[in-house]
């Protein structure tokens, strides 16, 4: 089976492993402490009682627990069965112990010392046992409660690693579940609060790093949907004259002709490609300029409206067409968006009634009267809606001034280049 790594679980079992290492490493050093004492304070003992008490001959004197005497054969029975003579050395202690003193109190202990004084030398000896205790009192052992506080200690530092994680982990769990939900909506959204300025950060770069993607994703999209809607008429253009081109070599007709043709293919051809670079620019948006030129802004919009009259066919519309030879230095592929879907717009929008297209100078304006307003032109807005997107985008991110103006059967656009 595998195991999933969690940053929770691996955390909570570091500290816990190192607080429980560290508490039972200092109880350790206290219980080993605690008996270092009770030896020193016993050796201290017998060697001032046994200094102390004075001695009749060699008759040994008992005090309690305490046996002093001249001769190590005069020390009690137990003292000498359970402790060897040759272990001693001058006013050092030795001591045997009967059970385990760290979980109760033991049976009995034997305690010994050789007390070496000047000249003078005495051997004392100190027999405890657990029966005088149990009449005494049969309460603990005194290092049991190192133990016990060992022990909460253990419990306490577990339960405050378990409220610290969890006041941790809550926000760290917020902050998942609020970027798995993350979509185009909560991304314009303020983000939460997550209690941690590291969170909150974290939160921020996700954010802004999703955004990011989301508004590549959206520029993506808008230049799918542009480059669809402007090549339309170039494609078309280029597929009619093809055909039409193929028919003329099949007759063999009149070679000038033809070559008229082909100029209009390489014509949609250029178109394509200008269309292309100038919707990548806008798309990319990186502050470059789009390369300019001299263009003939009303013989143009002839070509456009040449091009653009398949979407009359059917349709009882009168085109009239004024224009001037002025040349101004602009995108021309720029230039070709704009008066593309706006003629087109007039073309499509137009069922019965007339279409007037006047430029003069830098002033361009295409008015259309649409006298049959029935259903279908209520209701149908074939690249109206992107067209007019993208129009509006162009001419505002120039600064150029457009103007819609609603007519009684129509509407007029004015463009001021």
């Amino acid at each position: 089976m595998n195991i999933r790594p969690s940053i929770k679980i691996y955390f909570l079992l570091a500290m816990f492993l190192t607080g429980t290492v560290t508490i039972v490493g200092m109880s350790a050093v206290a219980v080993s402490y605690f008996f270092s004492g009770l030896d020193v304070a016993m050796t201290n003992f017998v060697r001032s009682q046994a200094t102390e008490i004075t001695l009749d001959g060699d008759n040994p004197v008992t005090i309690g627990e305490l046996t002093v005497a001249t001769r190590w054969e005069a020390l009690p029975f137990l003292i000498q069965k359970n402790l060897n003579k040759d272990d001693l050395e001058p006013n050092v202690l030795i001591k045997e112990i009967e059970g385990i003193p760290i979980i109760d109190h033991p049976k009995r202990a034997f305690f010994a010392m050789k007390v070496v004084s000047g000249k003078k030398v005495r051997y004392a000896g100190v027999i405890l046992d657990k029966k005088d205790k149990v009449k005494r009192g049969n309460k603990p052992p005194q290092f049991l409660y190192i133990l016990l506080v060992a022990f909460f200690a253990m419990i306490l530092f577990a339960v405050v690693l378990l409220l610290v994680l969890r006041k941790i982990a809550s926000p760290v769990e917020k902050l998942k579940e609020w970027a798995k939900s993350l979509d185009e909506e909560k991304l314009s959204q303020p983000r939460p609060n997550f209690h941690y300025s590291e969170l909150n950060t974290l939160a921020d770069i996700v954010q802004t790093s999703l955004s990011s993607v989301q508004d590549s994703l959206d520029r993506e999209k808008r230049f799918l949907g542009y480059a669809s809607h402007e090549l339309r008429t170039p494609i078309a253009v280029s597929r009619t004259n093809a055909e039409l081109l193929r028919k003329m070599i099949t007759k063999q007709l009149a070679q000038d002709k033809q070559l008229a043709v082909l100029d209009r293919i390489e014509r949609a051809g250029l178109t394509m490609t200008d269309l292309t670079e100038t919707l990548l620019w806008l798309n990319r948006q990186e502050g470059k300029s789009l390369p300019t030129s001299e263009v003939a802004v009303g013989e143009l919009a002839e070509q456009i409206a040449s091009e653009l009259h398949y979407l009359l066919q059917g349709k009882t519309v009168d085109v009239s067409l004024s224009t001037d030879d002025t040349q101004l230095t602009m995108s021309a592929g720029l230039y070709r968006i704009i008066i593309t879907n706006l003629i087109r717009n007039a073309f499509q929008h137009t069922f019965n009634g007339k279409v007037v297209i006047e430029q003069s100078n830098d002033h361009l304006s295409i008015t259309n009267q649409n006298y049959d307003v029935d259903e279908h032109s209520e209701t149908d807005d074939l690249g109206f809606g992107l067209g007019l997107e993208l129009t509006e985008k162009l001419v505002r991110q120039y600064g150029w001034r457009y103007e819609v103006t609603p007519t009684a059967y129509g509407r007029k656009v004015e463009v001021i280049f």
